[in-house]
C-alpha cells in the first residue's frame, strides 16, 4: 500500500448549490437556522473584528459571514472553490469593502503579513490533512505577528458522528460522510496540526451541541442554553472552535 498523500480536493464529490448556507440560515428548519446563527455569535464572543481590519474568510460558501463580518466594519476577502457561491454571494452580499474571489489562498497574491484575521469555518473537514497543513501555513504566512485565525470543523471525538450518521440517512442535507466530510477532526488533532504549522493556539471549545435542538422551543431558550455551552465547554460537543494567535518569532 502506497502512503503517498491522498490527491488534493478541489470541491466535494456531490454539487453543492450556491445559495446553500444562505438559504440554511434564513428559510431552513429552525434547528437549521439556529445551527448557522451560532457561527455568528462564537464570532462575537470569541473572535469579532475590530473596524478597519483586513480579514480573509476561507471556504466563503454563499457568504452568510462574510458578510456579518463585512458589516462590522472590516474589510473582507472572501474566497471559495466554488463557481456556484461566489456567483450568488456576490450578487447578494454586494457592499463595500466585501470582496469575493473564486480563489484558493496560494491563488491571491497577498503581501506576507498583510492580514488581521482569518477565518476558517466548517471547511478544513471538507480537504485532506495534508491540505489542512499547507492551507494553515499559507495563512500563517499572511497574518501579521498578533493577528488571529479562527476555526471551527466537527468534532469527531464527540456526538458529530452519530448527528453525520442521523443527517445522511434522512437525506436532511446533501450527503456528509465521504461525499463532503473526508478529515475528522478531535481536539487533540485540532490543536497539534495548529502547533506544527507555527500557531499559538489560545483555546478549543465546543458548540452547537444541545442549543440548537432547543430552538423549537423558542429562540431565546436556545440562546440561554448556547451561553451555557459555553461556559461548560463539553468534551462531546459537536462543533470545534479553535482560536490561534501569531506569535513573535
Amino acid at each position: 500500500m502506497s502512503d503517498a498523500p491522498a490527491p488534493d480536493r478541489h470541491g466535494d464529490a456531490i454539487r453543492i448549490d450556491g445559495d446553500y448556507q444562505h438559504r440554511a440560515r434564513t428559510r431552513g428548519f429552525v434547528v437549521q437556522r439556529f445551527w448557522h446563527a451560532e457561527k455568528e455569535r462564537v464570532i462575537r464572543r470569541y473572535a469579532m473584528p475590530a473596524r478597519g481590519e483586513t480579514v480573509l474568510d476561507v471556504g466563503c460558501g454563499s457568504g452568510v459571514l462574510s458578510d456579518f463580518l463585512a458589516r462590522q466594519g472590516a474589510t473582507v476577502i472572501a474566497i471559495d472553490s466554488n463557481p456556484a457561491a461566489i456567483e450568488y454571494a456576490r450578487r447578494t452580499f454586494a457592499r463595500p469593502g466585501l470582496d469575493f474571489r473564486l480563489s484558493t489562498v496560494d491563488e491571491l497574491g497577498l503581501a506576507p503579513e498583510s492580514l488581521d484575521r482569518s477565518y476558517c469555518f466548517e471547511l478544513i473537514e471538507h480537504i485532506h490533512l495534508h491540505q489542512t497543513r499547507a492551507l494553515f501555513r499559507q495563512i500563517h504566512d499572511l497574518t501579521r505577528t498578533g493577528g488571529t485565525l479562527a476555526i471551527t470543523t466537527p468534532n469527531y471525538a464527540g456526538v458529530w458522528p452519530v448527528i453525520e450518521r442521523a443527517l445522511d440517512m434522512t437525506k436532511l442535507v446533501p450527503r456528509l460522510g465521504g461525499d463532503q466530510h473526508v478529515t475528522h477532526f478531535t481536539r487533540r488533532l485540532l490543536e497539534a496540526t495548529l502547533a506544527e504549522c507555527g500557531w499559538t493556539v489560545e483555546r478549543i471549545t465546543t458548540f452547537s451541541t444541545i442549543a440548537p435542538w432547543m430552538s423549537v422551543f423558542g429562540w431565546r431558550v436556545a440562546e440561554r442554553i448556547a451561553d451555557r455551552e459555553d461556559r461548560w465547554n463539553l468534551r462531546f460537543g459537536s462543533i470545534l472552535l479553535a482560536t490561534a494567535i501569531k506569535s513573535a518569532a
